[in-house]
């Protein structure tokens, strides 16, 4: 008997399942396959076991899943595409608010840098103010002796060696530009003009001085003038680059300019629209989505959405604090985090607080309150009660926590040696890559059943989202459970359409299959 394989060259994991064998798990650019003289091959999708396809195979026959069975293949490039266009359209969202990001930072500590160099050419600009004017008081003062001569000509001294030693900022480099930022240009020619004009009046002192009889003041004169001239060649000529002081200075702005900017376009504390009343008004929202988070915000701040959601993450001023909880509520804990998240949490439970007065803003204006829920997860992730929250929350990170140690497991390494590699990780728009989720379907398929069950329950709703709605029922407050998809770019329709009417009765003869856990078969 011939083999018969199939190849996966399709981006997406399939499923392929020879005859009455077991499902066998294929990652793109891998193959599997079967001895046989005839055989019956079925495919699917991993991630949408609904999307099958199957043909009928003798020995020594190679199939690609792309092309040799028929409506399936069609609609897994269909996939592929769609998935291409939104990895595309997600990552670019991401490259351009980066890109949006850092130049706001950069504009921030840009700003921070200014008003340290001001304070800098501010103190100069007086330096050099005082220096040169007495320079020309001592030129124009005539010498009535020699005494009077060697006072005038030894006076010139400290002044000469202010604006020398203040030459070295004459000079283009990293370390000057730092210090005196925006107001570079305008120091070095003041610092220049201030230097020629100098000279002059010393080429002038030691014209009158000469004419009178004292000419051996040049010798007082010159010798610190020349240091000033060396001072100023050496600050054209030597470039320096910042120094570890300097640095220190330069991250700490830079993380101020962060800080910053946290504040101003991340930190987000709702924006509760009373009027008209009964408008709809966002309650709950999953972080993961983070392009359509943005567009929420960027409506919300023009005034065209209202929202009680409130962000406040790592680097803005809240993060981390923390509220007591009024001794009228009668719950557990020093703060809102015990009830939240069954402990106390890095990030605080300050967002609580003020969503919480948002949500009573909102009721009170007569708002239609709305949670949105992961993509087609409508009504599903919620926990049975507020008090549940936290003990709940406990239970999902301990099981979850079990994730690295599989990750790390010999069954693990068994997928990487299937191909697993071989998925994208390219993130879309919800965060997870194809990799990210065949990780999780693989670690979810080594729990226990009970603790399987008990993640696949949660989705739905994000962690902090379970305490949302969980307090909106507590409290009686009537709410809308939407799909997050409405947020969503759409993809359209695309299909393919068949040559022949008789493409077009396999394509609708297509079976559904269930969605199981498949084990992963080395062979493939």
């Amino acid at each position: 008997m011939a083999a018969v394989s199939v190849t996966n060259d399709l981006q997406a994991p399939l499923e392929v399942k020879f005859q009455s064998e077991e499902w066998r798990v294929v990652y793109p650019k891998r193959s599997c396959s079967v001895e046989a003289s005839e055989v019956l091959i079925q495919v699917r999708l991993r991630e949408s076991p609904e999307v099958t396809g199957s043909c009928q195979a003798s020995g020594g026959t190679s199939f690609q899943a792309s092309v040799d069975f028929g409506a399936f293949s069609q609609r897994c490039k269909g996939r592929d595409r769609a998935e291409a266009r939104e990895l595309a359209r997600e990552g670019k969202r991401r490259e351009e608010a980066q890109q949006r990001t850092d130049a706001m930072i950069q504009e921030a500590a840009t700003k921070i840098r200014n008003q340290e160099a001001w304070y800098v050419v501010r103190r100069i600009g007086i330096v050099l103010g005082l220096s040169l004017a007495l320079i020309i008081l001592c030129v124009a003062i005539p010498p009535e002796s020699a005494v009077a001569a060697a006072l005038l000509a030894s006076a010139t001294v400290p002044l000469c060696c202010c604006i020398g030693l203040l030459g070295v900022y004459a000079g283009k480099d990293e370390d000057t530009d730092f210090r005196l930022g925006r107001y570079r240009f305008c120091t070095r020619v003041g610092l220049r003009l201030v230097g020629l004009v100098a000279l002059l009046a010393f080429s002038a002192m030691t014209a009158q001085h000469a004419l009178q009889g004292y000419w051996w003041t040049a010798t007082i004169i010159w010798p610190v003038a020349c240091c000033g001239i060396l001072c100023f060649w050496d600050g054209y000529t030597q470039p320096m680059s910042l120094g570890h002081g300097q640095q220190q200075i330069k991250d700490q702005e830079r993380q101020a300019a962060e800080t910053n900017v946290s504040n101003r376009t991340i930190r987000f504390e709702g924006s509760v629209l009373t009027w008209p009343r009964g408008r709809p008004c966002v309650a709950s929202w999953p972080g993961k989505y983070a392009g359509a988070w943005e567009s929420l915000v960027s409506q919300s701040r023009d005034g065209q959405v209202s929202a009680a959601v409130v962000f406040l993450p790592e680097k803005t001023d809240d993060y981390g604090k923390c509220d007591s909880i009024p001794q009228t509520e009668g719950l557990p804990g020093s703060c809102w985090c015990t009830p939240l998240y069954g402990e106390q949490k890095p990030w605080g439970c300050r967002w609580f607080t003020k969503w919480k007065e948002n949500i009573e803003v909102a009721v009170a204006s007569g708002a239609q309150l709305e949670v949105y829920f992961f993509q087609s997860h409508v009504g599903q992730g919620k926990v049975e009660s507020f008090e549940a929250a936290g003990e709940d929350n406990l239970r999902r990170e301990k099981v979850n926590r079990k994730q690295k140690d599989f990750e790390e497991s010999p069954q693990f390494q068994q997928a990487l040696d299937a191909g697993l590699g071989n998925l994208s990780k390219e993130p879309r728009g919800d965060g997870s890559s194809q990799y990210s989720r065949e990780v999780r379907r693989l670690f979810l398929a080594s729990l226990p059943d009970t603790e399987r069950e008990f993640i696949t329950a949660a989705e739905g709703l994000g962690n902090s989202q379970k305490a949302e709605v969980a307090w909106l029922e507590k409290k009686g407050y009537e709410y809308w459970a939407v799909d997050v998809a409405t947020w969503l770019p759409g993809e359209g329709v695309e299909f393919c359409v068949p040559s022949s009417s008789k493409h077009q009765q396999a394509w609708a003869q297509q079976a559904d299959c269930p969605s199981i856990c498949v084990p992963i078969d080395p062979a493939c």
